[in-house]
């Protein structure tokens, strides 16, 4: 827990930041609330939690969330872009290359479930608060995540079909939904499989269930007639 309090005076009655160089206090501040919000949402899930009992954990007030990120929600959408940021911006970078190879492929599979697992929070945001009936977070997670990675992903996978590099019976829109489902299913069915099939996302676990993902997603989109 931080000590937070002594800004509460001066900040308390200020609207949400705008565009600007935050200051030492504010970065401070700011990672200790999204941190706060991280473990309590993962323990409790988001509707139980409430804006107070954030602020407390982190040492901070209420004031103090709605001055960051202006409500509840916009702190769970900010701690969305924080952690899916390396996904995004590779996935960005990947877009303006002349052309990707295997080895891309599997490197960004292998960055997407490393994110997975460094975030437990996430994809029990994606099971209870995104594809439940009635997900309060649905709305968010389709404009600030998927929205901008699927499609972008999407992108690459044709241009590669178009050049040849990927198997041309392939659907590159099918193709997204399968990388996606690869990567983010074991997390969402670790309570599951771990008891069942003593699946583990450690260390050493965590890179070889990567590695037999991107393999298996690659085998299938390999042009026919080449090998591994």
């Amino acid at each position: 827990m931080i000590a937070a309090r002594q800004l509460t005076a001066r900040r308390s009655a200020r609207r949400p930041r705008g565009p600007g160089r935050p200051t030492g206090d504010d970065v401070v501040v700011r990672s200790a609330l999204l941190e706060a919000a991280r473990e309590l949402f993962l323990a409790r899930g988001f509707a139980a939690v409430s804006i107070r009992e954030i602020a407390a954990a982190a040492g901070a007030t209420p004031a103090m969330i709605r001055y960051y990120f202006g409500d509840k929600l916009g702190l769970y959408r900010a701690m969305l872009e924080e952690a899916t940021g390396p996904l995004r911006a590779a996935l960005l970078e990947m877009r303006e290359q002349a052309s990707v190879t295997e080895a891309d492929i599997a490197a960004l599979m292998r960055l997407y479930m490393r994110l997975l697992a460094s975030n437990p929070w996430l994809p029990a945001l994606i099971v209870q608060e995104v594809l439940a009936e009635g997900g309060r977070f649905r709305a968010q997670f389709i404009e600030h995540f998927a929205g901008r990675m699927a499609p972008l992903l999407m992108e690459v996978l044709q241009r590669e079909q178009a050049a040849g590099r990927l198997r041309r019976d392939a659907d590159p829109r099918l193709a997204t939904v399968s990388a996606i489902s690869l990567c983010v299913f074991p997390f969402v069915s670790l309570p599951v499989t771990n008891r069942v099939l003593g699946l583990s996302i450690e260390g050493a676990a965590l890179d070889r269930l990567a590695a037999h993902t991107s393999r298996l997603f690659l085998e299938g989109l390999r042009p026919r007639g080449e090998s591994s």
